[in-house]
This record gives C-alpha cells, sequence and structure tokens, in this order.
C-alpha cells in the first residue's frame, strides 16, 4: 500500500513537471487589436474641465479629478479608477473597459458612489472613442454619451452630452485630460 502510493506520488511529481517545462498552447485566447487601441487609456491622468450652464447645472462649475487606469488580467481589459470634484461633490468610482466580439463594442461598466451600475457600450467612430449607457439610478432615467476626441498617448479631450427620454442630445460636461 504504501509503495503504491509513493509511485502514485512520484508520477504526479513527474507529470506536474512536465506540464510546467511544456511549451504554451497555442489556443489560449490572446486580446485582439481593439485591446491595443484603448490602451491609452492606462496610466495615470489628470482632468480640468467644466460642467456647461444647464438646467442640472444652472450657473455651470469648475471640474478637477483623476483618472488612473491599468490592463486586466490577461489584457482583456481596462480596469480604472476615479475621483472628481464638481458641482454635485466628490464623486469616486471604478470602470472597467471590456471588448466583446459578440457585439461589437466595448462592454463599459462605472460604479461609485452613486447607486448601482452604468452598464454601456463604446466603439471607435474613426478616430473618436464613444460611450454610450442608459442610465436608471433613484428613480431617473436618462442617456450619455461621451466623446473622446484628439486622441494622444499623453492627451485626450472628453465632452459629454445627456438626454431624457426622446430628446437630443445636449453638452454637459467637458474636460482635457492629460497623463502625468
Amino acid at each position: 500500500m504504501r509503495m503504491g502510493r509513493a509511485l502514485i506520488a512520484g508520477l504526479a511529481c513527474v507529470m506536474f513537471c512536465a506540464v510546467l517545462r511544456a511549451p504554451a498552447q497555442e489556443g489560449v485566447p490572446k486580446p485582439g487589436p481593439e485591446m491595443e487601441r484603448i490602451k491609452f487609456l492606462t496610466g495615470n491622468w489628470e482632468m480640468k474641465g467644466e460642467y456647461l450652464k444647464s438646467k442640472m447645472v444652472p450657473n455651470g462649475a469648475k471640474v478637477e479629478g483623476w483618472y488612473k487606469a491599468q490592463p486586466g488580467p490577461g489584457g482583456f481589459s481596462v480596469l480604472a479608477d476615479f475621483e472628481e470634484d464638481g458641482p454635485f461633490g466628490k464623486e469616486q468610482g471604478h470602470q472597467v473597459f471590456s471588448w466583446d466580439p459578440q457585439k461589437n463594442w466595448y462592454t463599459v461598466v462605472t460604479v461609485g458612489n452613486f447607486p448601482g451600475a452604468i452598464i454601456g457600450h463604446a466603439r471607435w467612430e474613426g478616430d473618436n472613442l464613444v460611450t454610450e449607457a442608459d442610465v436608471d439610478t433613484a428613480g431617473m432615467k436618462f442617456s450619455e454619451r461621451a466623446v473622446y476626441s484628439n486622441v494622444k498617448e499623453n492627451s485626450a479631450h472628453i465632452e459629454e452630452s445627456m438626454k431624457m427620454g426622446d430628446a437630443p442630445f445636449e453638452p454637459m460636461y467637458r474636460v482635457d485630460a492629460v497623463k502625468k
């Protein structure tokens, strides 16, 4: 009985070592070019801008904050933390971008110090990365659209618009982001 256990343990050890020395499998998935295209998001960003005059912010307001992003596990996502001070106080949260090949867009999930999760999508429109989400929080329903333009390795301009129901999108927020 002891001899059998020793033999099994020895074979298990040999098999384990063989697995460690085996070449990587070719069938292991790798991130596609879509994830390479949003690598610009990774890094530490400083953001400065403004909320435009609107029904939500009648006098407009300055906004400052930061966004810190890194590649997710295996490079299949971008994981970010963010914080900003604006007309609604301090907003903090997390954001995930991940390519969805079945839908042919990035799924974007944002959670923070607000109720629920905002689940939207993003896609490239020419050189602009455009995110869109329908939001239903605290009994308020609206749609958001953000356009990342002038995207460079160390800077980007972001303009966010909002709409209620079937109304057209109205500009709400614009910031310039600079990588530190």
